[in-house]
């Protein structure tokens, strides 16, 4: 039997310190974001000690053999859909939106937060079981109502931007696990749609968002305020930076929800292009670059759709959040990894790098067999 020693010796602290450096750095600008605002100076405080308590758990879950989460993935998978069920059915409402399980008078936890990484390890033990059928379209209709039970449970609730996550994480997953081409041509035609289907059903304010990005000119002051904002802070902030703690949009309170969706304004405003975005995104791309080489490394299937479903959560939401931010891409409320605030957020991505940890310890084949 393996040691402890022998397992850890493969723990990439070069991944965690990364994770460490961009934890901190997010840390540091949400306490330049709450400035000024009473009611949300508790709030750098809140992310030091979710990022305790994160660190915690990521070196709990890598101590643990992946295995037995995979073992267990459709308790998992039942276990997630079931909490998805209980939001739907009694969840706390904020802001018209019933997304959250109040879990204390303080803490709520949000299960489509949590569900994005372990729906990567269940989704990845799926298609691992079912990768000789890769070829048959039966077979992708098949994780097409695997992964379609969470979406509609999530849209309901309603998250365009976590639903269209889900489509993206299952996308990549499966795009790795060898789906042919021809199956995403139909799909791309079915899912053109789908999407006439469902405009209708979106929350009005997720109307909104859209149409604001399509046609901006046509919309509300007050709709576009905040992405104007966001514009001005990027574009006032240049190569350097105003310095930290001395951004006018975001220390006069122009810019709103600055310590969660528009986060990367106040860097990039304060802190500039050099100290900045490019750090921010540098970590973020060192980060990926260090979970698909697990992916490459592992030989066991389960564990490199994993981690390619881990690494393409971070990918979409770092490109959807920086992309709204500069007004390429529709506000949707998805927060920049290890860097927004978020407790829920912070934590679930935290047990991701764990589990990416946790495959690549026992990537060698002596380790796994």
């Amino acid at each position: 039997m393996l040691s402890r020693t022998s397992v850890w010796r493969h723990f990439d602290l070069w991944l965690t310190a990364a994770v460490l450096l961009l934890t901190s750095y997010g840390i540091l600008m949400i306490r330049s974001a709450v400035t000024g605002a009473p009611l949300l100076e508790p709030l750098p405080g809140q992310q030091v000690q979710w990022a305790i308590l994160g660190i915690i758990i990521m070196l709990a879950v890598a101590s643990i053999d992946y295995r037995v989460f995979t073992a267990a993935h459709w308790y998992i998978y039942a276990s997630f859909v079931a909490l998805l069920i209980f939001v739907a059915v009694a969840g706390q409402i904020n802001n018209d939106a019933r997304r959250w399980i109040q879990v204390t008078s303080t803490i709520q936890i949000q299960p489509s937060e949590f569900g994005r990484i372990f729906f990567t390890l269940t989704f990845g033990q799926f298609l691992a079981e079912r990768r000789h059928h890769i070829h048959r379209f039966s077979n992708t209709l098949i994780t097409l109502a695997y992964v379609g039970v969470p979406i509609a449970l999530i849209f309901i609730e309603p998250d365009l931007g976590m639903s269209i996550l889900y489509i993206f994480i299952w996308f990549v997953m499966i795009w790795v696990a060898g789906l042919p081409a021809s199956h995403f041509v139909i799909l791309a035609a079915i899912g053109i749609i789908g999407i006439s289907a469902v405009f209708p059903f979106l929350a009005d304010y997720q109307k909104e968002r859209i149409t604001v990005f399509l046609n901006p000119e046509a919309a509300d002051e007050e709709d576009i305020f905040n992405i104007n904002q966001a514009e001005i802070s990027i574009g006032s902030g240049g190569l350097w930076g105003k310095g930290y703690m001395q951004g006018s949009q975001s220390q006069l309170g122009f810019l709103r929800v600055q310590h969660t969706d528009f986060i990367f304004s106040v860097i990039t405003e304060e802190m500039g292009l050099i100290f900045g975005s490019l750090v921010v995104l540098g970590l973020m791309a060192f980060i990926l670059m260090r979970i698909l080489r697990v992916a490459t490394l592992t030989p066991d299937p389960a564990g490199k759709f994993t981690c390619t479903g881990i690494a393409a959560v971070l990918f979409f939401q770092t490109v959807v959040s920086v992309g709204m931010n500069v007004r390429l891409l529709p506000v949707t409320g998805l927060t920049l990894p290890f860097v927004s605030y978020g407790g829920s957020s912070l934590i679930t991505l935290f047990i991701g790098i764990g589990i990416v940890q946790s495959i690549l310890m026992r990537h060698r084949k002596q380790d796994f067999a």
